[in-house]
């Protein structure tokens, strides 16, 4: 299952772990409103793909191995496999805090959440701050780490003691906390850490993101895209240049037989004709393209593993924008409760990912969806309607002005299927954007059908029937 989490004023961020080997397949349906002037003139399909649209894959490392990988001093002192351990093994802490931290959102502070957080932290920090490389690289990429980390759990245990409940939970537990705290703090200034503490709130926000990105750097899998069709669209274009320049010809063989003169409604003729082709040639040339490559995917993407640049996986994406009858039978039926308009414009985005079996071998991948909403935002118009509402009604003079904010409601439906699930998942968000970014974003009842059964194998029906008789 994906977990989704606020990225700012414009982002969601999807996120979920694969550690499984095969076909991991994506659909993602975003349903826009009635409100909404969607469409492929005022947002292309390729723009919406390589601007608000992120699919990114990154090394979570596995425990054990790290484990394993770290008693080997000789493994460990070589770059960039320290920063690839390192980095792979600090974001699988940073999952399975950010789990922590949907399940205390959704129950209040609950002492079992903290205590696994405060619990992951202590153990974290020290094997992160067992052993202090010696190489000038490392330690840099050591230091970003340590200080990120601090700030980070930090961040966590702070939230957690503004929750409502937080001041009933058992004092041993709150008093743990505070400790851990304020070891924190005596440790930033043995390590000469409180430089990068100061500042501004912004100003520090802004520092510890910039540390996330290069902490992060090492264990993306970079992205190699190909455009498909290419091929396609070339044989539609040489093949309309030989109809149209066919046709031209034998028109003006036909004219010559007829009049041996060349006259100005000849060469007027011959002007018409190349201005209609330059009109409607790309065009038509990108119509026929799509119409013969319709269902197939329009990118290629091969995931490379960093600094090494060996291939782990390939990735196949399909982008269109699709009306309600267009979309597949299952979303279609089970979509109704909700999509109601077959005028508007449904964004359509999918995905199939081939995980080679050795890219698990040493590591499980992060797979991570997210979705700007900048330039949906900036579709909407701003309202400068009011409300007017007395505000004591024995005073016909007191009167208060409320301004109206228009809001757009879109409906995010994520459909997913792993290896080895015969049927789909499916999970539902509403998402209220405003003029100045999301103003609501909720988990809805996606309304999904149960898996069928599966019919029983021809051995077990086999072995039913000699059981019977």
């Amino acid at each position: 299952m994906f977990s989704l989490k606020r990225k700012g004023d414009y982002r969601l961020q999807l996120t979920r772990t694969l550690k499984e080997p095969g076909r991991h397949r994506i659909e993602l349906y975003l349903f826009t409103p009635h409100e909404s002037n969607l469409s492929a003139w005022t947002l292309a399909e390729e723009q919406f793909f390589f601007s608000a649209l992120t699919h990114s894959f990154g090394l979570l490392g596995m425990p054990s191995k790290d484990r394993v990988s770290k008693a080997d001093g000789s493994f460990v002192l070589l770059s960039p496999h320290y920063e690839i351990m390192y980095g792979s093994w600090f974001f699988r802490y940073q999952a399975s805090m950010e789990r922590l931290r949907q399940q205390l959102l959704a129950s209040g502070a609950a002492a079992e959440p903290i205590a696994r957080a405060l619990r992951l932290s202590q153990n974290f920090a020290q094997r992160l701050r067992k052993s202090v490389p010696q190489q000038s690289n490392q330690l840099r990429y050591f230091r970003q780490m340590d200080i990120y980390f601090s700030w980070h759990a930090e961040q966590f245990l702070l939230e957690c003691m503004t929750l409502e409940g937080f001041a009933e939970l058992d004092d041993e537990l709150k008093q743990a906390v505070t400790e851990f705290l304020r070891q924190e703090l005596k440790y930033r200034k043995e390590r000469e850490y409180l430089s990068d503490f100061h500042g501004t709130p912004t100003r520090v926000w802004n520092r510890m993101g910039l540390y996330h990105r290069l902490l992060e750097y090492p264990v993306l899998l970079r992205a190699k895209v190909t455009e498909l069709g290419a091929g396609t669209h070339k044989l539609v274009k040489a093949a309309s240049t030989m109809l149209i320049m066919s046709l031209f010809t034998y028109f003006l063989f036909n004219a010559r037989d007829a009049s041996q003169k060349l006259s100005l409604t000849l060469l007027l003729g011959i002007a018409l004709v190349y201005a209609i082709r330059d009109l409607l040639r790309d065009d038509m040339i990108t119509a026929i393209t799509r119409k013969l490559r319709k269902g197939k995917p329009r990118w290629k993407i091969r995931l490379l593993m960093p600094y090494t640049r060996k291939l782990l996986a390939q990735q196949w994406v399909w982008l269109d924008y699709r009306k309600l009858p267009d979309l597949p039978p299952l979303i279609r039926e089970h979509s109704g409760k909700w999509a109601t308009n077959e005028e508007r414009q449904i964004i359509c985005y999918r995905s199939l990912l081939n995980l080679d079996k050795a890219a698990l071998e040493h590591d499980e991948i992060r797979e991570r969806l997210t979705l700007d909403c900048e330039q949906l935002c900036a579709m909407i118009q701003a309202s400068h309607n009011k409300l007017f509402v007395r505000t004591d009604d024995e005073d016909p003079f007191a009167i208060q002005a409320h301004p109206i904010e228009k809001q757009h409601d879109y409906n995010l439906l994520l459909v997913h299927r792993v290896p080895g699930q015969h049927f789909p998942s499916a999970q539902r968000w509403r998402l209220r954007l405003g003029v100045n970014g999301i103003v609501q974003c909720e988990s809805k009842k996606a309304h999904w059908p149960e898996p069928p059964e599966l019919p029983p194998s021809r051995w077990r029906r086999l072995t039913g029937r000699w059981r019977r008789d």
